[in-house]
């Protein structure tokens, strides 16, 4: 059975590197699954929001071909799903992951397409969650059993933190500072709905005080 280290706070995962360092999409991909693709029932059970089997946000089946994850039970209810590989033409699904996962991505840079999460599921249960790295062309196989760790649900509800933002984790996390692309679209909206003189407008209104200014000087002499 592979011995899997485990990760259980945000200074375990910071020094376990995985996400890192750019244009890695792991630590993106995590908070993403983390606030989005998981909770918490009133039984303290992590359950999943989405449907992997559907293969929904480009889940799929894994195989643990490379025994990298502990075997589980032949023909029974618990099975591995992944998610994270980027690519839409092998899985369409992908392209519904938000655009702060996959705004890095390369289809010729296999270094922003390496990080997966992958989860253990019994139905709708999760019982498991493991983040990973596919290593494609390696000697060991497809995926790093060195590099791959099992996420303790006490981090997944630190990453759930309402206190907690992707810029945040992300600073926490060691990244340098960057802001996702729905901020900077935010942004770049809230720039545009003040920003009420446009380059042919400024003339106009510059016409339009010097009338008022003669008109104003006119009068003045009269």
């Amino acid at each position: 059975m592979p011995v899997v280290q485990n990760i259980n706070s945000l200074e375990d995962l910071r020094v376990s590197g995985f996400g890192r360092p750019r244009p890695r999409h792991g630590l993106q991909l995590l908070f993403w699954f983390a606030k989005n693709c998981v909770h918490f029932d009133n039984h303290n059970n992590m359950r999943v929001r989405c449907d992997p089997r559907r293969c929904e946000f480009g889940f799929h089946y894994f195989s643990n071909f490379e025994d990298i994850l502990p075997a589980l039970v032949y023909g029974g209810r618990q099975k591995y799903f992944e998610v994270g590989n980027l690519n839409t033409e092998m899985y369409p699904g992908a392209d519904d992951l938000p655009l702060f996962v996959t705004e890095r991505y390369n289809l010729h840079n296999p270094q922003s397409n390496k990080d997966r999460v992958i989860i253990c599921l019994d139905q709708s249960y999760v019982t498991a969650t493991y983040v990973s790295v596919h290593t494609e062309g390696d000697i060991r196989g497809s995926f790093d059993c060195v590099h791959t760790y099992r996420v303790s649900p006490g981090l997944i509800k630190i990453i759930q933190s309402s206190d907690l933002d992707l810029q945040m984790f992300l600073d926490r996390m060691g990244r340098q500072r960057e802001h996702p692309s729905y901020v900077l679209q935010l942004q770049s909206k809230s720039h545009t709905d003040f920003n009420f003189c446009t380059f042919w407008e400024v003339p106009i209104i510059v016409l339009f005080l010097c009338i008022l200014c003669i008109l104003v000087a006119v009068k003045l002499q009269k």
